[in-house]
């Protein structure tokens, strides 16, 4: 080495190899991506700065005024110009530690002061464990404690033997790497939390399930579902979403205790797990999470409300397992829905076997739609004025071949929703009826309106007023003639998504019919936002009459409002003169119930006779 310092053309060759070599790594850095290459390339620049002030030295000593001396001084400014303003801190330290050169860069990342050596920089090591040292050839990562609030610097450093006076010195190069480890760090948080909320997300929630279900201690298990969420979803538009979902999720954090868990499942979903919470913590712990969902939400003008269905399993009784656990939840909360929403249900292990029950009956209902099981029956609607025959509403019945009995109307609509067949039994419904309309032509025993129930999810289908005119035009139906009852809640639930099909109806010419109104959904203002012509009034209405008051003011104030607004009003469910009597003194005199007539095949209430009976003498008894 002491011969290749002491020859000029060797440490001139030497120089400008090192500096290519450092230029090579320089280039390759962004590629690789290693802090490594980063220490070789500016190991390589100080190495070549070393050869060419060696040479400059050389050249000084043997001819001080020769062109030699100018070109070696310009190459070790030329190096030294490098080291200083390279986009890398470089180091030099002496064999004591102490700093021998620091460049622009590793002064600025001191806070523009280069420390006067290692121990003297308030470097600690990573995590925390004491001050930070290095060894030749070694490679670690160092904190620099953040002064005056700042952030504290991860930096990445790489140490390079160097002589120097008294011993081995070092060279160390040092990268910044706090934005990597920033973005590293968003990246794991990603990997375990949901980006829109910051709660945990279900990766992360099937890990702690399967703690939760597999600890001594044992815990709970709440399953939450956003009540009608994708109504507001899809009225107000997703940054409104968004920012309900964001608000749900701080509301259900402060409602539990530090050591719970709440994750985002999906869309509406959530979830919080309690450990080492006994059953007798359930329904309080359910409590605090509905009364701090209840307040309405504030958002640009608009109040929002939120609840939830809510579905609990307890741990390790109710499933020892992740999956089990997690199906007891499912059960539970398919339960609370079923109650009508906004409910609390507790597993129970009769829900399994009423979920075998309902998988059995979806899977019937759709094998009967298929082969046509079917049917439709008629229950008359009479002006008791008159006592005329004034219409009549279609009802689905259905006897079972697979299950050998008659399936109660109850269980009829939750099959096809869950089987997810609904719109198919709303088609079906809308092509028998028009069938029997057809069928009657003019006959003067025949009902003047058939009504037929439509699901909400036909409503929010833009192409269904079409198909309903499209099968009145083929039939020849007057559309008046066809009557379509929507679902009570639809003013305060899915109005602004099926609005469009509502007009569109109205624009057909078809009647639209608000059923079991006064049910406890909607009230008397919101009858104004929807283009109803009848509303049929709830059953538990008509069977509180004429003893209960409150059902009595419900009756006279919903007559008064319809009348206002020009909309017949229809008393359904109803069973005995008493109640017959109330109705009629109210001012509501169209009824439909048993006391007028059961639900019978089309073929008993308009007989296929050739010899039709005198006008006025409508058949209504069965």
């Amino acid at each position: 080495m002491q011969k290749i310092l002491a020859s000029p053309p060797a440490c001139l060759a030497l120089a400008k190899a090192f500096g290519l070599l450092a230029a090579l790594a320089l280039l390759a850095s962004p590629v690789a991506g290693l802090p490594a290459v980063w220490a070789a390339a500016f190991f390589a620049l100080a190495m070549a700065a070393a050869y060419a002030g060696s040479l400059a030295r050389i050249a000084k000593r043997a001819c001080p005024s020769c062109t030699a001396v100018r070109a070696a001084t310009e190459s070790e400014l030329a190096m030294r110009g490098l080291l200083e303003h390279a986009p890398v801190g470089i180091w030099q330290l002496d064999a004591a530690g102490s700093t021998v050169f620091a460049n622009s860069r590793l002064r600025a990342l001191f806070g523009g002061r280069a420390p006067a050596g290692l121990r003297q920089s308030g470097l600690q090591r990573n995590g925390g464990d004491g001050p930070f040292d290095i060894a030749p050839g070694e490679e670690r990562e160092a904190v620099l404690p953040g002064a005056d609030g700042r952030e504290a610097l991860r930096l990445q450093v790489a140490a390079t033997p160097w002589p120097a006076e008294g011993g081995a010195g070092r060279l160390l190069s040092v990268l910044d790497v706090t934005p990597l480890r920033r973005a590293q760090a968003r990246v794991e948080h990603l990997t375990e939390h949901d980006a829109l909320t910051g709660l945990a997300n279900r990766e992360a929630f099937g890990c702690a399930l399967g703690a939760l279900a597999g600890a001594a201690s044992g815990g709970l298990l709440l399953l939450l579902d956003l009540d009608h969420f994708r109504s507001a979803n899809e009225r107000f538009g997703h940054v409104v979403g968004d920012r309900l979902l964001r608000e749900a999720a701080e509301r259900l954090r402060g409602a539990v205790r530090p050591s719970d868990m709440v994750c985002r499942l999906g869309a509406d979903e959530f979830a919080v797990l309690a450990f080492e919470a006994g059953p007798e913590s359930a329904l309080p712990l359910a409590g605090r999470v509905r009364s701090a969902l209840r307040p309405p939400l504030r958002l640009d003008g608009l109040d929002l409300s939120i609840s939830a269905s809510i579905g609990i399993a307890t741990a390790p009784r109710d499933g020892r397992d992740g999956p089990a656990l997690l199906r007891a939840a499912e059960l539970a909360l398919h339960e609370a829905k079923a109650n009508g929403r906004n409910a609390v249900c507790l597993f129970e292990p009769q829900m399994r076997e009423r979920h075998e029950q309902r998988a059995a009956l979806r899977e019937a209902f759709v094998e009967a739609l298929e082969r046509g099981e079917l049917e439709i029956h008629l229950q008359p609607q009479q002006d008791m004025e008159r006592q005329v025959m004034v219409g009549a509403e279609a009802l689905i019945r259905w006897k079972s071949s697979r299950l050998g009995r008659w399936v109660p109307p109850g269980e009829i609509l939750p099959a096809a929703n869950e089987g997810g067949v609904i719109q198919r039994l709303d088609r079906f419904v809308l092509q028998r009826a028009v069938a029997l309309l057809a069928e009657w032509g003019d006959r003067p025993d025949a009902p003047a309106t058939l009504a037929i129930n439509i699901s909400v999810s036909s409503l929010h289908d833009p192409g269904f007023a079409g198909e309903v005119a499209q099968a009145l035009a083929r039939a020849g139906v007057a559309p008046e003639r066809l009557e379509i009852e929507i679902p009570e809640d639809l003013a305060i639930r899915d109005l602004p998504g099926v609005q469009k099909t509502l007009q569109a109806l109205r624009e057909v010419g078809v009647p639209l019919a608000l059923d079991d109104f006064g049910g406890g959904h909607s009230g008397l203002p919101h009858v104004v936002r929807l283009p109803v012509q009848r509303l049929k009034l709830d059953r538990s209405i008509v069977a509180g009459l004429p003893e209960d008051a409150k059902a009595l003011a419900v009756l006279r104030a919903t007559i008064s409002l319809a009348r206002g607004m020009g909309i017949e009003v229809v008393g359904e469910g109803v069973e005995t003169e008493a109640q017959a009597f109330a109705l009629r003194r109210a001012g509501c005199h169209v009824m439909q119930g048993w006391l007028v007539a059961r639900p019978m095949a089309p073929e008993l209430l308009v007989p296929p006779s050739l010899a039709l009976p005198a006008p006025g003498a409508q058949r209504v008894r069965a």
